[in-house]
């Protein structure tokens, strides 16, 4: 797993709450489109949530969701229950004693959700949407193990605690989850094509523990196959069938990861950024960043920042 390792590591993934809201009768509500993935968890009670255009699907206490791609995701009491958009202004509208209030008001609350936003580092921000599934889903009662249980109940109790630090420790929290959720698609049989779909085959895992380890060397289709075990050409397409590009292209691609990181934190010389991943001169990784990326290395750091300060 060290390439999901390295991936997360330069991803700095933390958690930001987006809210919790309650209900009670009849209701149905729409989530804005959000700018990265998003966790929802049932802390009380049962809904029914769609994500996107699928056919909504039943909730119930202790279950989570990771929504990849948040356009479209709805949640309500009943699945053909009419969905309103749950803007700043509806919110505001509805909000009681912090909580976002909806449906019934006499009536106790009978669903309580809680949504978290994972807002990573801007340079490669859409790695981890590339790493998952457009749904991730953890039922209360799977059998995904300890760890998984254990993270979910105590994200549900920190929830409900106005402890000093909450935010902090709910952002750490879910990040590990995020990373237990990782480890387990990688390991299901049929993981979406990605990188996860890749660390899932041992000998893929290792061709791409080797371009991870060693992003500066020069490494070719028929030496990765060679240390992987496998024929240039089965290595090829498989490699290309379960990550979704071509090994050559996958080692380009994670250069530029790292050399973003490494602009937008000022690491280094531009030669000493183009020679740790993997280009002879200054000039030369120019060319290749510019190619990729749309832009010269030199005005990359403050463009990315310009574009999150608006």
């Amino acid at each position: 797993m060290d390439a999901l390792t390295d991936i997360i590591g330069l991803l700095r993934p933390q958690t930001v709450l987006t809210g919790s809201m309650s209900a009670s009768g009849r209701w149905g509500v729409r989530v804005p489109p959000q700018p990265g993935p998003t966790f929802y968890f049932v802390m009380e009670g049962c809904c029914w949530c769609g994500i996107g255009d699928d056919r909504p699907f039943e909730l119930r206490r202790g279950d989570c969701v990771l929504s990849a791609r948040p356009e479209r995701d709805t949640f309500r009491s009943d699945p053909d229950v009419p969905v309103v958009l749950s803007d700043d202004a509806f919110k505001e509208r509805h909000r009681v004693d912090g909580e976002f209030r909806i449906g019934d008001a006499t009536a106790p609350p009978a669903c309580r959700i809680v949504g978290g936003l994972i807002v990573c580092d801007p340079a490669n921000a859409d790695l981890l949407v590339g790493l998952l599934p457009r749904l991730i889903q953890v039922r209360g009662e799977d059998d995904v193990g300890e760890r998984l249980r254990w993270l979910v109940g105590t994200i549900g109790e920190e929830t409900g605690a106005a402890r000093a630090g909450r935010e902090a420790v709910l952002s750490r929290l879910i990040e590990i989850l995020l990373i237990e959720l990782l480890r387990r698609e990688a390991a299901s049989l049929s993981p979406h094509v990605g990188v996860l779909a890749g660390l899932a085959d041992p000998r893929l895992a290792k061709a791409l523990a080797l371009i991870h380890g060693d992003v500066g060397r020069g490494w070719t289709v028929a030496e990765l196959a060679g240390r992987a075990g496998m024929s240039r050409s089965v290595f090829a397409r498989r490699f290309a069938e379960a990550v979704g590009v071509a090994p050559v292209e996958y080692l380009l691609d994670w250069r530029m990861a790292l050399a973003k990181d490494a602009l937008l934190r000022g690491d280094g010389s531009m030669e000493e950024i183009a020679e740790a991943v993997g280009y002879r001169s200054a000039s030369a990784f120019s060319t290749a960043f510019a190619a990729r990326v749309g832009g010269p290395p030199s005005r990359y750091a403050g463009a990315v920042r310009a574009g999150a300060a608006r």
